[in-house]
Parts: structure tokens; C-alpha cells; sequence
């Protein structure tokens, strides 16, 4: 972990580096990206580094990045906190490891709220740049998106047999990212771990959880595929969102065509690695069958009833977040009104 001394010495030295550079009138701006992706992370390889490349083909020899991938300057679960102190110029903020800064933004991961990548990111992209409430969270952590990520609806893996029907998830101990997905396996009768994701592997295999809540693209980054016996494919268990963002103080350095250029690329990988996710999940599924994996659909009974455990999230969301005085329901109104014109 790193120190509050060291979030400030390395937050300075960022800072004074970027304004050394513009106040000179030099002809490159220094910016640091740091993620907490492993190599071949779809976060990584499908969103960051082609955003940085998108950028770099517009303005060339105007912006020079520092890219610090797989946690190397900041943890994966520090990059919010990391992203407001300076550390960082820009991160993909993990909206589900920053429910205490960003609470209303979960509403981007419950359950039963979109079928594919483009439907969620296209509607959570629009979430962030219209609603006022979700803006304020970002301008409270001196954050400003630029683009956001949502992998397709999350499946259920397990080291065990097919957990097809409601009843099978009943005494199952499931890994759980936080927010709205603790809320999600509770109402299915199972007992959530929060477990990093760096540490899924390990306790997967030693047993300390069964199964996990995931996205098909992100079993291979995390060799799941070595361990796990099923996956289902017709799930709505929510999802997990990320939402590149640049340090708010650093942004108003910047040049107006830097941002706009910044702006333009956030929202072509947006459209990018949305589509990519959406092909990629079909041939994901085909190869995990291929290694003997139990690749199974719920039936239309099952995923009635589970569906109908998970609808109770999105009321229990709400109540929870307007009890602390948060318009949730408004946030939530205006996320499906979004999401029913996609």
C-alpha cells in the first residue's frame, strides 16, 4: 500500500511537472496513465492503450505519455484515491471498488440492466454526461470522464457442477466485487467474499469461494479457465464498470484541442471495445466448451425466477442509497429511460 506521504510527494512531482511543461510553453505535455489491468486485459489492450495511441496519432509530438499497466504505480483498488491525490493524471476509475466515493454510479452495475457491451457502455456514457447527480460525484473526487467501460451482463463461473436453477446457488459461497454486486449474490441465497481479483485465482483453487460473478472476457487475463468446471451464457447478474477519467486539475492545463482530441478518442473506444466485447463473448464461450467446460444456458423457468430474485436489488439499491439523502431513484429512472431508447 502506499503511504499518504508518498500519495503527496508523487502528487506533487506530477503536478509540478505538468505545469513546469505548459507554463514553458514546451512542445510536449508529460501525462501519466497508470491501470491496475494485468497484460492482455481487455481494459488495457482494448481501452487504455489504444486510447493512448488515438491520441498520440492527432497530436503527435504534443503529448508524451508515462503508462505504468498492471499496478505498478498504483493498486488496482487505489486508483480513485490515486487519481484524486495526484499520483496519476489518469486512471480507469473501478466504479465497483469506488462505491464509497461514487455511490450513484453503481447504478451502472445492477442486475438485469442491459444485454450486451454497446447497450451498457452507450447508456452508462450518457448517464455520466447528462445527469447532474452522477456529475457531482465525478467533480467530488476532482475526477473528469472521458470515456466509460461496461462488460457484456456478467455470468456465473464455478470451480464446481452447473449452478442451474435458483435453488443451486442457495449455501454457495461467490466472490463478489463490491456494491451492487454483494447485494446481487445475497439475493440469490449465496454468501458473498469480497476477494481481489488478484487473489480470485487462489481462492478459487483452494476453495475459500466456488464461483464468481464475471465477464467471459476477463477469465484468461486471471487463467480462471484452468480451474473452473461451468459457466453459464444467458445470465443478467450485473456488471462491472470502469470509467476512464483524467485528474480534474491536470484537465484545465490543458489545451482546448488536447481535450477535444482526449474527448473524440474516449468516445470512439467507447464504441470500439464495446463491439469487440460483444464478438469476442460467443468465441469465448465456444473455446471454454472446447476445454471440457460446462457451457450452459439457464432455462426459461430458471431464469425466471432467478431473474426475479435479482429485480429486488434494484429496489433495495435505492432505498439503501435514499436513506443516506441520495436521489437514487431519479438516477435510476433516468438510466433505464436511457437505456430503453438504445
Amino acid at each position: 500500500m502506499i503511504s499518504t506521504s508518498r500519495f503527496l510527494a508523487l502528487g506533487a512531482l506530477a503536478t509540478a511537472g505538468s505545469v513546469l511543461a505548459l507554463s514553458a510553453g514546451a512542445q510536449s505535455i508529460s501525462m501519466s496513465v497508470v491501470t491496475g489491468s494485468p497484460p492482455g486485459h481487455i481494459i488495457s489492450d482494448g481501452g487504455v492503450e489504444p486510447w493512448m495511441a488515438c491520441v498520440t496519432d492527432a497530436l503527435g509530438d504534443e503529448i508524451e505519455f508515462n503508462y505504468f499497466p498492471a499496478g505498478q504505480l498504483v493498486a488496482l483498488r487505489e486508483l480513485q484515491s490515486g487519481l484524486e491525490n495526484g499520483i496519476a493524471n489518469a486512471v480507469p476509475i473501478p466504479v465497483g471498488y469506488a462505491s464509497d466515493r461514487l455511490p450513484l454510479n453503481n447504478v451502472s452495475m445492477l442486475p438485469g440492466l442491459g444485454t450486451s457491451a454497446q447497450q451498457i457502455i452507450g447508456s452508462y456514457s450518457r448517464l455520466i454526461r447528462e445527469d447532474e447527480a452522477i456529475a457531482a460525484e465525478f467533480a467530488e473526487i476532482n475526477a473528469v470522464p472521458i470515456w466509460a467501460m461496461g462488460f457484456p451482463p456478467y455470468q456465473i463461473i464455478s470451480t464446481g457442477p452447473a449452478m442451474r436453477t435458483l435453488a443451486d446457488f442457495s449455501g454457495r459461497v461467490i466472490r463478489s466485487a463490491g456494491g451492487t454486486m454483494t447485494l446481487s449474490i445475497e439475493a440469490l441465497g449465496a454468501a458473498p467474499a469480497e476477494v481481489t481479483v488478484a487473489d480470485l485465482y487462489v481462492s478459487m483453487e483452494r476453495g475459500v469461494v466456488d464461483s464468481t460473478i464475471s465477464g467471459l472476457q476477463s477469465v484468461k487475463p486471471y487463467n480462471l479457465q484452468e480451474i473452473m468446471r461451468s459457466v453459464s451464457t444467458n445470465g443478467a447478474f450485473g456488471t462491472f464498470t470502469n470509467v476512464f477519467a483524467i485528474n480534474a486539475d491536470f484537465w484545465a492545463e490543458l489545451p482546448e484541442n488536447v481535450q477535444t482530441v482526449m474527448s473524440d478518442c474516449g468516445l470512439a473506444i467507447e464504441q470500439s471495445i464495446a463491439a469487440r466485447m460483444d464478438a469476442e463473448s460467443g468465441s469465448l464461450a465456444q473455446e471454454f466448451a472446447a476445454l471440457g467446460i460446462d457451457v450452459f444456458e439457464f432455462d426459461a423457468d430458471a431464469a425466471a425466477e432467478i431473474n426475479g430474485r435479482l429485480a429486488q436489488v434494484l429496489d433495495g439499491w435505492v432505498e439503501r442509497l435514499e436513506g443516506r439523502g441520495l436521489p437514487a431513484r431519479a438516477v435510476l429512472d433516468h438510466y433505464q429511460a436511457i437505456m430503453a431508447g438504445q
